[in-house]
């Protein structure tokens, strides 16, 4: 549910936390990422070209901005996120910019599996990852799992927790794919690692521990602070909020092979231009089955 009325959280000196509702929905994040990026663009400069709203973070129901409280005051800044969110179109026509990314992903991976050994070993016994999902959610077979994961474009809702961590949602609202969490959790994960939590996707692009069903692994580097190479030419993380990705899967020979090339800085991301969409033109219904 979305408020009539945002709400706002002080977070800080520095920071104002907007709330615009209670529960996830891709309606939510797609007003909270119009907010932010229209906050962005009207942050304005002092006169020393200092900028009044430093920076913001969009997340599923929220926006997190860091401003200059010499240039805006609290109040003023409430009043600025009223007008722009007035402005807003309502739900499934809002339109934001979004690429698409194809993230190749070799699903049920011995790397993953091998991080589940010795979570065995070394924590205690649990299901395999994708048999427990496979059951949770009636599917009969891991190929099936794997062909209705990757038969759908993913919505980047936020990045965060570590740098260059995405959190993806469904399109298909039709799509119903969920698992519960690890407990306790993992204390590593392997770089790479595409996993299902909830209701939702998340790629881990450095090993960290966690606690989502491990379904494969991806070979791309997500978070590179040092290149200035594409596709890191103007950030230094691949995957960010408003971005649409799908899952491709490769085999193993296949994973090893874009590793090389991306050492070698041969490998060719499969990234679209930004193109202006609505929520009512993203959702489109699933695939059938082959």
């Amino acid at each position: 549910m979305l408020y009539e009325i945002p709400r706002y959280r002080t977070s800080g000196e520095r920071h104002l936390l907007v709330e615009l509702g209670e529960s996830v929905s891709l309606e939510a994040n797609f007003r909270a990422i119009a907010l932010s990026r229209a906050l962005e663009a009207s942050a304005g400069l002092g006169a020393k070209g200092i900028k009044a709203i430093i920076d913001t973070q969009p997340s599923f129901t929220t926006v997190l901005i860091e401003y200059n409280p010499h240039l805006l005051t609290q109040e003023g800044l409430k009043q600025l996120c009223g007008h722009h969110l007035s402005q807003l179109a309502q739900g499934e026509q809002i339109k934001l910019e979004s690429r698409l990314i194809e993230i190749p992903v070799a699903y049920n991976d011995r790397w993953c599996r091998a991080c589940f050994e010795d979570y065995c070993k070394t924590i205690k016994p649990i299901e395999d990852n994708l048999e427990l999902i496979c059951r949770v959610n009636g599917l009969e077979t891991v190929e099936a799992l794997i062909h209705y994961h990757s038969s759908i474009e993913w919505w980047v809702g936020t990045v965060g927790f570590i740098a260059g961590l995405p959190v993806l949602m469904p399109l298909d609202p039709s799509f119903k794919l969920r698992a519960p969490k690890y407990d306790p959790p993992r204390t590593w994960t392997p770089s790479g690692t595409v996993a299902l939590g909830g209701g939702f996707t998340a790629i881990y692009p450095m090993v960290t521990p966690d606690g989502y069903q491990m379904l494969g692994r991806t070979p791309l580097t997500l978070f590179d602070p040092q290149s200035d190479q594409a596709p890191f030419e103007e950030s230094p993380v691949l995957i960010s909020v408003g971005d649409r990705v799908k899952f491709v899967p490769i085999s193993e020979a296949r994973f090893e092979e874009i590793e090389r090339e991306i050492k070698a800085g041969t490998y060719q991301y499969s990234i679209s231009a930004a193109q202006s969409v609505s929520l009512g033109e993203l959702q489109q219904p699933l695939p059938l089955a082959a």
